[in-house]
């Protein structure tokens, strides 16, 4: 990040007691569902579940659950399917819910309006001129594609099966079955299809929303939100999970989600916001990498139709994204990094959770822990101040089995 661009107000400033940051919060949170996030129509709904399927996998020593999860407004009823797996244990277990940002079936990756096949570096930087993005090295960006390149040249979907594969990074069942803890997943596609074109398909629907939508009502990270908040509806009834003990996470667009649904609901003790990056757990002022202007260009169906108004304009913003992670307070808020997501902002990402980490302060005053030290963290690093952690894995842009531990651990300590 350029930090020298990025003088922020404080959390604290304006609030000398806790009272006044929680009256505070809601301004914020307000503020932010209005401008940026959007808000979901005021519309009574119901959630109900059933389960499909309920097995014993002997090789992990657990329970496979599969339910249907239904939402039902006065525009009728849309379902997802959740996927669950308990670890066998007498006593309760904590949890975390994965808003799953990869794909259970293969195909090709939805790519930015004009944009049909990886972009050569001169494409890259002519995409950077366009919309002033700083970054040091723009064949990061393209690195961040290779992997997942067809033999026809186009990104293709990364793939998990949450019923099925254990061992992926993204969602490591065996070994946090291992470590006594519950998992619980959602594909974020089941809730409603993060297309710009077909917005809305799913969930959003059965609450009026149309093509044409209000310049304050919800987009699709609102609606990815939504769902975890009726997951959790769902895992609060599932008598071998610690309800009180529950994170939510997500990786990319989804951490962006997982951080706007945690603060909020909370119900969540934890929060992680993995790789969230531009309108996530980065700051916006003198972010590098992704910015207001590319990601409202080529995302604007992520977010409320007003929010367009900001692009380019980091410094007129009521409210920067240290703000929303501060929402979080007093509950745990761990911010997940790659090393080598440039695109992200690590950097922004970590100086976002020291900004905000002083609102733990109107809940920890005699806690010394709760400072952050300021101090960018080495490859592998892990930093927590009390209920605030940070963690700097090595390597790019992705959820892996190190973010799920670190998790686990900050849960653990607190």
């Amino acid at each position: 990040m350029i930090r020298e661009k990025a003088v922020v107000p404080g959390v604290r400033s304006g609030c000398a007691t806790k009272e006044e940051w929680r009256e505070k919060r809601k301004n914020v949170l307000e503020t932010l569902a209005e401008m940026e996030y959007g808000k979901r129509p005021q519309i009574d709904y119901r959630v109900s579940w059933k389960e499909l399927v309920r097995e014993r996998v002997e090789e992990l020593e657990a329970i496979h659950i599969r339910s249907e999860l239904s939402v039902q407004t006065v525009y009728g009823s849309y379902s997802f399917p959740v996927t669950v797996f308990l670890p066998d244990e007498k006593n309760k277990v904590p949890g975390a819910v994965l808003i799953c940002s990869q794909s259970r079936e293969a195909g090709p990756m939805q790519m930015p309006p004009g944009i049909d096949t990886m972009p050569s570096p001169e494409a890259f930087q002519s995409v950077f001129d366009r919309f002033g993005i700083v970054m040091e090295d723009p064949a990061q960006l393209g690195a961040m594609f290779q992997n997942d390149l067809g033999a026809d040249g186009k990104p293709k979907k990364k793939t998990l099966d949450l019923d099925r594969d254990y061992e992926n990074g993204h969602w490591p069942v065996r070994e946090m079955m291992k470590r006594k803890f519950a998992m619980i997943g959602f594909y974020a596609s089941d809730a409603e299809a993060d297309e710009a074109d077909r917005f809305p398909s799913g969930l959003a629907t059965i609450f009026g929303t149309e093509k044409t939508r209000k310049e304050q009502e919800w987009g699709v990270l609102a609606v990815w939100a939504f769902a975890a908040r009726c997951v959790m509806d769902y895992v609060e009834q599932i008598p071998e999970i610690d309800a009180a003990n529950v994170a939510v996470t997500g990786h990319s667009r989804c951490g962006k989600a997982a951080l706007w649904c945690g603060a909020n609901d909370e119900r969540f003790r934890a929060v992680m916001p993995n790789g969230s990056g531009c309108c996530g757990a980065a700051l916006s002022l003198g972010k590098t990498g992704e910015n207001l202007a590319s990601i409202q260009t080529f995302f604007p169906h992520w977010f409320a139709p007003g929010f367009r108004l900001y692009a380019g304009k980091e410094n007129e913003l009521p409210f920067d994204q240290h703000f929303l992670l501060a929402a979080v307070a007093p509950r745990i808020l761990h911010v997940g990094s790659g090393s080598e997501d440039a695109w992200a902002d690590p950097e922004g990402e970590y100086y976002s959770t020291c900004l905000a980490s002083q609102a733990w302060k109107y809940y920890e005053p005699n806690e010394v822990s709760a400072e952050m030290s300021g101090v960018f963290p080495e490859e592998n690093g892990i930093e927590t101040a009390g209920n605030v952690g940070y963690h700097l894995r090595k390597g790019g842009h992705k959820l892996d089995t190190f973010d799920w531990i670190c998790l686990w651990q900050h849960m653990q300590i607190r």
